[in-house]
């Protein structure tokens, strides 16, 4: 199995993420924030299982935002074999539900957006993306149920459901086809890859935010506490004892900055203010230099 194509967080989930820390979030935002966090374990969780036991010569991509006919689609991952490319749709639902009559549901009746109507249209639109490359494979599509306390009931064999206690079946089904792939097949792989867009504008998802108004200061980038205690080499959350280099810490405030700020200038006395005035600024500075591409002189350098 060889990885083409890594999972990322997506900047919206990383936006949010950064804006947690910093700003009271409504309660639909928090809740949008949680399913995406959610959203991205599940799919962490698959790419692990999938790490573990496919073994054979396959091509993995991860991520996919593509066009075929105009016509913009998602892929959470796709399997390339020797006779088919795999699309999965990866759900980090927990609990009871049902399908039943197409729609899938809570135990209640409650409806829940139908995941079989968007793997079907992915299906379609992916077909006809490689009718072009001549690869010869087919497309063979499926929802996989990562959490281990999810059950489905009413559902026939013949549904593209992959349950929790399945995943490892299935992928070792895959591994059956222990042919290699063929240069044909691999280009095919590359060309989807290339085909990949960058995302859509994620600001406008994001809350309404100005500088002036966010929290500064330094923040734990796995509780968002900001009980840290720094050293010149290392910082420490008090609230849930994690720990980090510090150069490493400053890298992930900056990368936060560039996000939700993208047409202000990043420079050592912005950074330092975000930091809260925390971090020395010629410590700021040197972290700048090391890690990022230095434009202009004196007191109008900034960084890219």
């Amino acid at each position: 199995m060889k990885l083409l194509k890594e999972r990322t967080k997506s900047k919206l989930l990383l936006g949010l993420q950064a804006l947690d820390k910093r700003m009271y979030l409504s309660s639909s935002d928090k809740n949008y924030l949680l399913n995406l966090e959610k959203g991205y374990a599940g799919e962490e969780l698959f790419d692990a299982i999938v790490k573990k036991n496919l073994t054979n010569d396959c091509l993995v991509m991860n991520d996919l935002l593509l066009i075929s006919g105009g016509n913009s689609f998602q892929i959470d991952s796709l399997v390339m074999t020797t006779d088919a490319l795999h699309i999965y749709e990866i759900k980090n639902y927990k609990g009871n539900y049902q399908f039943s009559a197409g729609q899938l549901l809570t135990l209640t009746g409650q409806e829940i957006v139908s995941p079989v109507t968007q793997i079907s249209r992915s299906k379609t639109l992916m077909k006809d993306m490689i009718k072009e490359f001549g690869s010869g494979l087919t497309v063979k599509s499926f929802i996989v149920f990562v959490h281990p306390t999810f059950s489905l009931y009413l559902a026939k064999p013949t549904d593209p459901f992959i349950l929790p206690n399945q995943i490892e079946k299935h992928l070792n089904e895959l591994n059956q086809h222990n042919i290699s792939l063929t240069k044909k097949q691999r280009l095919a792989a590359e060309k989807i890859v290339r085909e990949h867009k960058t995302e859509v504008p994620y600001q406008k998802y994001l809350p309404d935010y100005d500088l002036n108004n966010l929290k500064q200061g330094l923040f734990c980038p796995k509780c968002s506490g900001a009980a840290l205690k720094i050293t010149k080499s290392y910082a420490k959350c008090s609230d849930c004892s994690y720990s980090m280099a510090t150069y490493d810490l400053i890298v992930g405030h900056i990368m936060d900055f560039k996000l939700l700020f993208p047409n202000e200038k990043v420079t050592t006395r912005k950074i330092y203010q975000w930091c809260g005035g925390k971090i020395n600024p010629r410590k700021i500075r040197r972290i700048l230099i090391k890690a990022f591409e230095k434009e202009g002189k004196t007191s109008a350098t900034y960084y890219l």
